[in-house]
């Protein structure tokens, strides 16, 4: 009897994570796992950053990372999910079939209806882009004006790592509101005493438009810019709508406290290409925060229901987000468990040894994701090209 077919896709932390575990909780005699990747080296986007400002860093061998996992590899782009056929189609017409499909996919920058963002600002979308932004940034000459447009995470992180890393130029960041906003009063603190320090202007309000040499603000102002970096909001992989999928209206696909999706039950979408219940009922946030907890739970889960039990809910939950502040500061706050901001924070070296841990620790899981036993019952539900069985053991 053929195996089941199960296709991860996305080689980002979330993906490899969530491919390695799965792979441990079926039998491999019933089923297999093939992740699907555009890159045959995870990317560390959480550090791309500093890959935006000329730093280099050590990356992931995605093939290296599945060594003795029992995961099939297949490295290509895609370019369209046929769920009507049970496809992943990647680029160049190839054509990979699965009877579960596990999506990981993650989630892009949200360039908004902003005019000139396109043509005239650099976004933290890929490697080649990004480097090619950090070429233009090391070439521009001393004091001129970089301007990061975003007050979020990526914002943040991005204008500090700048100014950090080229204290010859002058950095603002623009943005709607205060950049950290949702922080806590005593990080608020720190992150304005970190910006300080740097040499970082902030400038609030809502941007109008960019151009090749400045951005222009909705109220008149006129803030020069040499180069420009967009850091909006992220949306998930368009891929997923293009597929149809239920999403929502950031592109995420609607799924139950499984990981399944609501439209597709024989798709499960985790991290940030996911809509998950959190624990007040408003959908958990986009991220590391959340993600890393959905590659850990969600490999149980899955296998559960191939099997024919019920998997139990995912309960999910907010501790900490870190916030890079260059290399030798960040900002650790703490969350209750629905997502809210307490007044305990950590700060200086210490928050820097925290977020650093976190990094290695993402790739020491993706290489070792834990030595679990198959799921002992497999039964696999009909598919729509007919009832596939696995052998009871």
């Amino acid at each position: 009897m053929s195996r089941h077919r199960i296709i991860v896709l996305g080689g980002g932390y979330t993906g490899i994570v969530a491919a390695g575990r799965l792979a441990r909780r079926i039998r491999e005699d019933e089923a297999s796992v093939t992740l699907v990747t555009g890159n045959a080296v995870r990317d560390e986007r959480m550090r791309w950053h500093q890959l935006a400002a000329g730093q280099r860093y050590p990356l992931l061998s995605i093939a290296d990372a599945l060594s003795g996992s029992g995961v099939g590899l297949t490295i290509g782009r895609v370019e369209r999910i046929d769920l009507a056929g049970h496809a992943v189609v990647l680029a160049g017409g190839e054509e990979l079939r699965y009877d579960s499909l596990v999506v990981a996919l993650g989630s892009v920058i949200d360039v908004g209806p902003v005019p000139g963002v396109h043509e005239h600002a650099h976004s933290l979308t890929d490697v080649a882009s990004i480097e090619a932004a950090a070429q233009t940034l090391a070439g521009l000459a001393d004091d001129a004006r970089v301007t990061v447009i975003g007050g979020g995470l990526t914002g943040i992180e991005l204008a500090t790592e700048i100014a950090e890393s080229h204290p010859r130029l002058r950095i603002t960041i623009a943005s709607s509101r205060v950049a950290g906003h949702w922080l806590s009063a005593p990080a608020r603190r720190h992150l304005a005493r970190a910006f300080d320090r740097l040499g970082i202007d902030s400038e609030v309000g809502r941007v109008a438009r960019v151009d090749e040499d400045a951005v222009i603000m909705a109220d008149g102002r006129e803030l020069p810019s040499a180069l420009t970096f967009w850091a909006g909001g992220f949306r998930a992989n368009p891929l997923l709508a293009a597929a149809g999928l239920d999403v929502d209206e950031r592109g995420r696909a609607r799924v139950d406290a499984t990981f399944r999706s609501l439209s597709h039950r024989d798709v499960w979408v985790i991290g940030d290409a996911a809509r998950v219940p959190g624990p007040d009922g408003v959908p958990l946030k986009m991220g590391c925060r959340t993600g890393a907890l959905m590659a850990l739970a969600a490999p149980q889960r899955i296998a559960e229901e191939l099997a024919g039990a019920t998997a139990a809910p995912f309960a999910g939950r907010y501790f900490a987000e870190c916030i890079s502040l260059g290399r030798h500061d960040a900002l650790l706050q703490w969350l209750t468990p629905d997502g809210r901001p307490t007044d305990r924070i950590v700060t200086g070296r210490a928050a820097r040894f925290v977020k650093e841990y976190v990094h290695r620790g993402n790739l020491f899981v993706a290489r070792h994701p834990g030595p679990y036993s198959p799921v002992r019952r497999a039964h696999v539900p009909a598919q729509a090209e007919g009832r596939r069985e696995m052998i009871e053991s």
